[in-house]
C-alpha cells in the first residue's frame, strides 16, 4: 500500500488540520488531522509492481499523546484485478503506527466478499516524512 502525501502523485491529502500536539517525530502532523486517501495496492513494494487494487478511505490522528502516534483508519480495499475484481473489503480500526505489526478488523465487504469477516495485518516497510509504504496481509472468511 503506497500512501504518499508529497509530490504530484500524492494519494493522501490532509482535508482538516488538527490543533492538538504534534505526533511523535512529525514536523507537521497533529492530533486531529484528517487525511483522505486513495492509495495504490501493488503485488510488491515497488510502485512499478503489478497493481492489485486501491485502498480508499480516511484516517484520523486519534491520539493526543505525542509519543503514541495512533490513527483511526477506515478504508475500503477495492480489488481491481483477478477473479475478485470489483469486490471490496471494509476495514476499520486503530493503527498504532509505531508497532511492528498492527491488526485491523475486516468488518464486511461487497461482491465476492459480501458479509466477509477477518483481519488485516499491517507492517510499515518504509516511512519517509509523510510518505509510507505498508505491507498488508489480508485474512478473510467470506
Amino acid at each position: 500500500m503506497h500512501d504518499f502525501s508529497n509530490g504530484p502523485n500524492a494519494s493522501a491529502i490532509v482535508v482538516a488540520h488538527g490543533t492538538g500536539p504534534l505526533l511523535g517525530g512529525s514536523k507537521d502532523r497533529r492530533f486531529g488531522d484528517v487525511v483522505v486517501m486513495d492509495d495504490t495496492l501493488t503485488e510488491g513494494p515497488n510502485t512499478t509492481s503489478r497493481a492489485l487494487g486501491r485502498a480508499q478511505g480516511f484516517y484520523i490522528a486519534s491520539s493526543s499523546i505525542s509519543s503514541d502516534p495512533t490513527l483511526h483508519v477506515s478504508m475500503d480495499l477495492v480489488v481491481t484485478s483477478g477473479p475478485c475484481s470489483g469486490s471490496t473489503l471494509a476495514v476499520t480500526g486503530r493503527d498504532n503506527v509505531l508497532a511492528p505489526v498492527r491488526e485491523l478488523p475486516v468488518v464486511g465487504g461487497m461482491g465476492r466478499f459480501r458479509m466477509a469477516t477477518g483481519y488485516v495485518l499491517m507492517k510499515t516497510v518504509n516511512w519517509h516524512g509523510n510518505d509510507v509504504l505498508l505491507e498488508l496481509d489480508v485474512y478473510v472468511h467470506a
